[in-house]
């Protein structure tokens, strides 16, 4: 009897072991996400106008959700949701700008894989999923190697799907030989739907879908070379994407705005090992947030703390949750909920709305004959928190820095009051698209009339206050500009520490060293080789030439406009050659950094080289054709006293 009790024991023991640490015969798990892809603009949800020959041929190993939804129509916030199980009032993270996750709070699935003996990496295509927004505390290794453009909106910085879909291979390659969980986000299809040959030619008439079927080939490229790798079979592969897209089917061009089923409606696959289950469909609703649970269930880990539910075993009917806070934040207007279940999708707005799911169009609202359907959803939704705080969170010595620099005070809250409902307002996002057009084309002043229009209308649109500051600085109104970026602060502080880093480079501009160093201290933690590049053009500014050296030397190459206050710091030491060198690369980097072009400019004439001053006044105007251009070179030759070449170019000014 002893023996066998000592051999009960050691088989326990054993057991216990593998409910704790990963063993070969775990499956590797990988994540696809295609940011910004509707479900309905796919073949596998009977799509026609788009050809997606690996999509297709994943959906034929997979089990496919035809119904399955988005809790936010925004990247970050949507991808949280994804990776935690968490809705969105849950993990904390409302929006792509001024929200951080954090991992050690709410744990994501990889982290949970990690602790059974996964190797967890991912790589990212858009800067919005940066990994200093804590979403690189949840992995081994995060590839989130995407630069901030100076002018460029965080929403349109990526890098091409091919890129990322080879960083994943490398690293995939590197870790075969072990369980592992990789996460591999492609930015196709998202704004500006400007596709690769040969699609662009091929859908030239329909560039969303010319985005889908370039995002295809990427997806075709990595499931070939984890066929090739013998990973492909024991895979779990789950496809599937964060949000859908408006293309204007109810006024809205993009998303973040609205809630309706172009907006929340996603792609879903899931491939299980072995092929188990390939061709199935699955016509209940689903979520997001059951992806989580999925992997846990598939990989034998418990998820703690999630609300979603195993999509092997996916419960018939129920109700599931989405909201947009971006409506509020960015826009001065009302948040948007709503619930979605097998019949109706409500969408409680400040006019309610209900829709039948079987007129996915979502044209006939359906509210007053089904009263009873959308009081039932309404009080369902009542005891979920609108409270969004202001700002969102930020630690208290932030948010002293915030109160001393005038950006916190009750009556800036984005939540006073009544706000007007999104639909009555959307048209003005059009109208602002207008005012970037003539940006655009070098009409600056009308641009900026545009712009105060719709302020004039409502003052809270905050993303109208950021556009207006963008067109007065590139019209050399600084001073203007800052009181713009102040304003939109003031509307949503979550928003400062982006905002910060543009009101220091305003500052800069005005000779305010010390305001640009206050704001760039907000900005620490968020983009800290941008805050610390301000601290170096102030320290320059200042005549601290040691300290702006030694900042300078200590930022990674690739942060944004480094060789333009390398340049600025050489010019001040008078070493001319440097500084001439320094602000030629930033021109090559950088061709819509005009004040490169004027300090390049000074640099030529100080040092007797006139012609080639006015060369670089020609390739700033070519590069940057807006009237504004013209002034800068008639401000520069005039300010040195060159008054010919300044009536020069006074005349040719447009």
């Amino acid at each position: 009897m002893r023996r066998s009790l000592i051999l009960l024991f050691l088989l326990l023991a054993a057991c216990g072991k593998r409910e704790t640490r990963a063993t070969g015969d775990q499956p590797p798990v990988i994540l696809i996400s295609i940011d910004t892809l509707r479900a309905d603009h796919l073949p596998a949800y009977g799509y026609t106008g788009v050809q997606t020959p690996h999509l297709d041929a994943l959906r034929a190993d997979s089990i496919l959700f035809r119904h399955a939804y988005a809790h936010v129509p925004l990247t970050l916030p949507s991808h949280v949701s994804l990776l935690t199980g968490q809705l969105p009032y849950d993990n904390g993270v409302r929006n792509n700008i001024g929200f951080h996750y954090d991992a050690a709070q709410h744990p994501a699935i990889s982290s949970l894989l990690k602790a059974r003996g996964y190797a967890t990496g991912a790589a990212v295509s858009a800067y919005v999923l940066r990994g200093n927004t804590g979403l690189s505390a949840a992995f081994d290794a995060y590839d989130d190697k995407i630069a901030a453009v100076s002018g460029v909106a965080q929403g349109r910085l990526a890098r091409p799907g091919p890129e990322t879909e080879q960083l994943a291979e490398q690293w995939i390659g590197e870790h075969a030989s072990q369980p592992f969980f990789y996460f591999l986000h492609l930015f196709e299809p998202h704004a500006p739907y400007d596709a690769p040959e040969p699609f662009k030619t091929q859908y030239a008439s329909k560039p969303y879908d010319g985005e889908i079927a370039a995002a295809d080939a990427v997806v075709g490229r990595f499931l070939d070379s984890l066929k090739k790798s013998g990973l492909y079979d024991r895979a779990l592969i789950i496809l599937l994407s964060d949000h859908g897209e408006g293309l204007g089917d109810h006024g809205e061009d993009e998303h973040g705005i609205f809630l309706y089923m172009e907006d929340l409606h996603v792609p879903l696959m899931v491939k299980l090992p072995k092929g188990a289950r390939r061709g199935e469909t699955v016509e209940s609703p689903v979520q997001l947030i059951d992806v989580a649970p999925t992997i846990a269930a598939v990989t034998g880990v418990e998820v703690a703390g999630a609300k979603g539910h195993s999509l092997l075993d996916a419960p018939k009917s129920r109700r599931i949750y989405s909201e947009t806070f971006y409506p509020r934040i960015h826009l001065g207007w009302s948040e948007l909920r709503s619930l979605v279940d097998d019949q109706f999708h409500y969408i409680d707005a400040p006019r309610a709305e209900l829709y039948a799911i079987t007129e996915p169009a979502e044209k006939a609202n359906v509210l007053p004959d089904n009263r009873r359907v959308a009081a039932a959803m309404r009080a369902e939704l009542e005891p979920i928190s609108r409270t969004l705080p202001a700002p969102a969170p930020i630690d208290p010595e932030e948010a002293k820095k915030l109160a001393a620099l005038g950006y916190l005070s009750a009556s800036t809250s984005p939540s006073d009051g009544p706000l007007p409902d999104p639909k009555d307002g959307i048209a003005d996002v059009g109208v602002l698209r207008q005012g970037g057009d003539l940006a655009a084309k070098g009409k600056l002043d009308e641009a900026i009339d545009v712009y105060r229009g719709v302020l004039q209308r409502n003052p809270k649109f905050t993303d109208a206050w950021t556009l207006l500051a963008k067109t007065l600085e590139q019209h050399g109104k600084y001073v203007e500009a800052i009181e713009a970026r102040q304003r939109a602060v003031q509307l949503a502080p979550s928003m400062a520490a982006d905002a910060a880093l543009l009101i220091a480079a305003d500052s800069l501009q005005l000779g305010r060293a010390d305001e640009a160093i206050a704001h760039a201290e907000l900005a620490m933690k968020t983009n800290p080789n941008g805050a610390r590049l301000i601290l170096a053009r102030a320290a320059t500014l200042k005549g601290d030439f040691a300290n702006a050296e030694s900042i300078i030397n200590s930022l990674p190459p690739s942060t944004p406009n480094l060789d333009f206050a390398r340049g600025d710091l050489f010019a001040r030491r008078e070493q001319v050659p440097q500084a001439i060198a320094a602000f030629e690369s930033e021109i090559q980097h950088y061709p819509d950094d005009r004040q490169a072009y004027a300090n390049l400019a000074v640099l030529y004439l100080l040092t007797g080289r006139r012609a080639e001053a006015e060369r670089t006044m020609e390739r700033l105007v070519v590069a940057n054709p807006q009237k504004s251009s013209f002034a800068i070179a008639v401000k520069t030759f005039s300010e040195l006293g060159d008054k010919q070449l300044a009536e020069t170019w006074r005349r040719r000014t447009p």
